[in-house]
């Protein structure tokens, strides 16, 4: 049989083009939606200013949660569920006061860290300022830290993040017998940090941010002679069984068994009330999933959205969700991930995927009227990605701006009126359509790698420490 191969070709452009304009026409339709409902913005002031901080395993984490399963539910996801996971165990933020007992008597400005112990009562230590060491071998500055309060500053060296610094330093100055640790913070005006990262479930001993005003105020002191301190930190463990759950929804697609994930966590620090971190990321990801349930998309995979619990302890949902659903993670053809704070979107972070780098740009292409086509290999571990990157599974982590989120980060000043509306929209509309574009791409965005294979990306890209922290190995 003849055949007219020039039609044959002009039929498959054809069939091409009309696929082109349809999925062109359903990102419109989405962008559009995300930014002119204001949907994203309305739950984020719910969330925020209703709910406030919400550390893991606080009755403001289970608010949220509740918060999220009846708002989807009333968004027509009948099949949105919790799913509980173990805690093991419960911190609780008690006061922190930290004074210049000699050779002056000053308060300094102080929090502390998440997951670490108090003083149990008020105690007097000497000040040793060791900086920032090169190796985590505290005997080699010469002096001993037993009894002390010791500043450090934990930086980054080659291939070691700075957060597996931290953790390191504080480990050994415990070892070392030290009574604290104070790290010195790196925002403007008095503002402070907390985090629990390489701390759960119980940091060895008090670590106490400083302010940087106030750090500077301590060095002049101590390079005029010895300085003691009074500190009284009343941090509590809370004993007995405990849990924690994620929030989840599914849109089913046509082919049920390939899921793509979207995702966030839900829980926060609670000077302030986690505006942005990662506050922004659970509006963007509900929105979506309210705006691609209400214009009835029909995705050829699995749509899930995923909103975490404690992923500020060590990742500890997103580490569950991996666990529980080992035996679907060959089926899950994507992550994505939003925990970058609402600031304007540039694309998506593969974290070291190259192989991934070619058939992400080519997805990404219909979101480069919106600048958001870009693609970085930039690497990290510290988000809910971490554990499907470790498990080889494919992850986009939004890509934005940095702006002034890096600022409120884990701050007081992490509150509402700090996240534009205008970007948050952005980062909605991004989302939502990058999740419908790889639900009902032709292919899978890329392939699982094997545990052999996903070490060896851990370690190429300067992970496998920040991996061996998180899972306490």
């Amino acid at each position: 049989m003849k055949t007219d191969l020039g039609a044959t070709a002009l039929a498959l452009l054809a069939v091409a083009a009309s696929a082109a304009r349809a999925e062109d026409e359903a990102v419109a339709r989405i962008v559009g939606a995300a930014m002119s409902r204001g949907g994203a913005a309305a739950f984020l002031e719910r969330l925020a200013d209703g709910v406030g901080g919400r550390i893991t395993g606080s009755s403001e984490s289970q608010a949220a949660a509740e918060l999220l399963l009846a708002t989807l539910r009333e968004a027509g996801f009948a099949n949105a569920r919790f799913e509980e996971y173990p805690l093991a165990s419960r911190w609780k933020r008690g006061r922190a006061s930290v004074r210049i007992s000699s050779p002056v008597d000053r308060p300094l400005f102080v929090t502390s860290y998440g997951w670490t112990p108090g003083t149990a009562g008020r105690i007097l230590a000497p000040v040793v300022d060791l900086g920032a060491p090169a190796s985590d071998d505290l005997s080699a500055s010469g002096k001993s830290l037993r009894g002390v309060a010791v500043v450090l500053e934990p930086r980054a060296r080659e291939g070691v993040p700075a957060l597996v610094v931290r953790t390191n330093l504080v480990r050994a100055a415990a070892r070392a017998g030290a009574a604290a640790v104070l790290i010195p913070v790196d925002k403007p005006h008095r503002l402070l940090y907390t985090s629990a990262f390489g701390f759960y479930p119980r940091g060895p001993v008090p670590v106490i941010a400083l302010a940087r005003e106030d750090t500077l105020k301590l060095r002049r002191l101590l390079a005029k002679g010895p300085v003691e301190l009074a500190l009284d930190v009343e941090n509590t463990f809370e004993t007995g069984a405990a849990s924690e759950r994620n929030v989840i929804a599914d849109i089913p697609g046509s082919s049920p068994d390939e899921i793509v994930l979207v995702g966030c966590h839900f829980d926060s620090w609670d000077p302030a009330d986690g505006a942005n971190d990662d506050g922004s990321g659970v509006a963007a990801v509900l929105e979506a999933a309210r705006i691609l349930k209400s214009l009835g998309v029909a995705p050829r995979r699995t749509l899930r959205f995923a909103f975490f619990s404690g992923e500020e302890q060590a990742l500890l949902g997103s580490r569950a969700y991996v666990s529980s659903h080992a035996a679907e993670l060959d089926r899950l053809r994507a992550v994505l991930i939003m925990d970058s704070g609402a600031q304007r979107p540039r694309g998506f972070e593969i974290h070291g995927r190259k192989d991934l780098e070619e058939s992400a740009r080519r997805l990404l292409l219909p979101l480069a009227p919106l600048g958001a086509a870009n693609v970085s290999l930039e690497a990290s571990f510290d988000m809910d990605h971490g554990p499907f990157l470790a498990a080889g599974v494919p992850v986009l982590t939004l890509w934005v701006d940095d702006g002034e989120y890096r600022t409120h980060h884990h701050a007081i000043t992490d509150t509402f009126d700090k996240v534009d509306p205008i970007h948050l929209s952005l980062g909605t509309a991004v989302m939502a359509a990058t999740a419908y574009l790889a639900a009902n791409a032709p292919e899978p965005l890329g392939r699982r790698l094997g545990a052999e294979e996903a070490a060896e990306l851990l370690k190429r890209v300067h992970l496998d420490a920040s991996r061996r922290i998180v899972y306490e190995e």
